[in-house]
């Protein structure tokens, strides 16, 4: 790896493949070209239209940011030292990159993810979405409404992936008086400076008696090994009852049967998934019909700004390997 991050210095062409068709925040523009042309001055920069613009400009491509890269585009890419995408999840790409190159994944989502954990939280304690899906047909649903208006103020959030997402998030909720469980791999994880009294970093040995303190189960964990089904029938049952489950992570992490059940009796007062199982959601999934379960399609990162991040932050992860703290 010392030596990939000597050779970033010598990153002269960028070429650029990032092209879709349904959220034009995903979508690569001239404007992203000149910020990244702004912040690294010595590189060309090019717009690839199509996978087969893109795979002929490999041939003297330094450094690519993308959405899709195929395991033979390398065999042509011999001065390729980095390929990087937006996506934050490390199971994106599923290609076998030659030695010494660099695997890139943006760490910018989670000031976006943040804005809309809040929204989803407040939006199910406040009493806004039962209002606008349950209630909407009522005129005055004042009564049905009132015994399910609650403050954030004074409750606890349980964040299970507490990364660079679940910290932003963390970060955006204490303004609200609340109290943060942070979950992660490492019982030792260091603090946040925005901690007070109470917060706690855990790990996911011990989150389980913290579970019926928990008013906010927040997932935010990638898709790899060790994750499927970690919020299963009896961890749901450990939680407070009318607790909210809120996942913007993977959607392998929730026992979609035991989250269905446990909304259907009554013991969670709502969920809101951002991801799921199977994407998109198929029509006929038990979860598009679940009472106090609220959907967003896999899109709660989606800003204007959401490839102006992206730039910053490609560039702000090369200037950290070039002092020697790649990913920093």
């Amino acid at each position: 790896m010392e030596d990939a991050k000597r050779q970033l210095l010598s990153i002269k062409k960028i070429s650029t493949y990032l092209v879709h068709t349904l959220v034009p925040a995903w979508h690569f523009t001239e404007r992203q070209a000149a910020l990244l042309k702004k912040l690294l001055p010595k590189a060309e920069v090019r717009i690839c239209g199509s996978a087969e613009e893109f795979a002929g400009s490999l041939h003297d491509t330094d450094a690519v940011l993308t959405w899709t890269f195929q395991q033979e585009w390398f065999a042509g890419a011999n001065r390729l030292k980095i390929l990087s995408t937006p996506a934050a999840g490390k199971d994106y790409f599923t290609v076998v990159p030659p030695s010494g190159l660099w695997m890139m994944n943006g760490q910018f989502h989670g000031e976006i993810i943040a804005e809309s954990v809040v929204g989803m939280l407040l939006g199910m304690e406040r009493g806004i979405l039962p209002a606008m899906t349950e209630y909407a047909s009522l005129p005055w649903p004042r009564r049905e409404l009132a015994p399910r208006m609650r403050v954030l103020r004074g409750s606890t959030a349980m964040i299970l992936g507490f990364g660079h997402i679940g910290r932003w998030i963390g970060k955006m909720l204490k303004p609200f008086g609340m109290r943060i469980l942070g979950v992660s791999r490492h019982r030792d994880a260091e603090r946040p400076n925005w901690f007070r009294k109470g917060d706690l970093c855990l790990d996911a040995e011990q989150m389980d008696a913290y579970l019926p303190e928990t008013d906010h189960l927040i997932l935010a964990l990638p898709g790899t090994t060790g994750t499927t089904n970690m919020v299963n029938a009896r961890r749901l049952a450990l939680l407070k009852a009318g607790a909210t489950v809120t996942n913007i992570g993977r959607g392998n992490a929730i026992e979609a049967a035991a989250l269905t059940a446990a909304l259907e009796n009554g013991h969670l007062a709502g969920a809101f998934l951002d991801v799921f199982p199977e994407e998109p959601l198929p029509e006929t999934s038990p979860l598009m019909h679940v009472r106090n379960l609220w959907r967003l399609p896999h899109a709660c990162a989606i800003a204007d700004n959401y490839l102006d991040l992206y730039v910053a932050d490609f560039v702000r992860q090369l200037k950290a390997a070039f002092s020697g703290h790649a990913g920093a």
